[in-house]
């Protein structure tokens, strides 16, 4: 079975939604841009400034997404070339977000309730799986012939993630478990 043009499309653009989409978790996280406990409970509540940061940055990252998907899909020709160095533009600001994330910080905090510095134990685990995962996407990006015609580029590539989602998923329950990182509790 092979791809036709809107299977290939799908695939190339639920591809972006995802790396958009860790970008976008990783703003909220990383910029604490969720609204508090209190916020929720009492919606009379004057929106707070991070409420509207919020707002703005969750449209962006629509907009920016449509606009994406309507250039592929209204131009006479798919743009591979600018596809890719979309989704790797998004990439890498991901992966150096949880680099920076992974060293303690005297600019940002990404942990309110800890004093400025702090990094937990396992927050080395976050800019490993950035590295590993800029390794991987090297085997998309430096593609060759497949070997023996049965393993290529993409094969490895494929095989190379499966175990980095491994890691990243057992760094985000460490994460989310850590107490530092939750803003004020009701």
């Amino acid at each position: 079975m092979s791809d036709t043009p809107r299977t290939e499309k799908l695939d190339y653009f639920s591809a972006g939604l995802a790396i958009l989409y860790s970008l976008y978790y990783t703003v909220l996280r990383l910029f604490h841009l969720y609204p508090s406990s209190r916020q929720r409970l009492i919606t009379s509540q004057p929106q707070h400034p991070r409420s509207r940061l919020l707002t703005l940055w969750t449209g962006l990252c629509i907009i920016l997404y449509l606009i994406h998907v309507s250039y592929l899909t209204l131009t006479s020709r798919f743009d591979y070339t600018y596809n890719v160095i979309a989704n790797l533009i998004l990439g890498i600001l991901h992966n150096l977000l949880w680099v920076y994330y992974s060293f303690p910080s005297k600019f940002i905090n990404p942990f309110p309730l800890r004093p400025l510095g702090y990094s937990p134990p396992h927050s080395y685990k976050a800019a490993f799986v950035a590295v590993l995962t800029t390794a991987a996407t090297a085997l998309e990006l430096f593609d060759f012939p497949p070997w023996g015609r049965i393993i290529d580029a993409h094969a490895l590539w494929h095989l190379a993630t499966a175990p980095i989602v491994v890691l990243w998923w057992s760094f985000l329950i460490q994460d989310a478990l850590d107490d530092g990182w939750r803003p004020g509790r009701v």
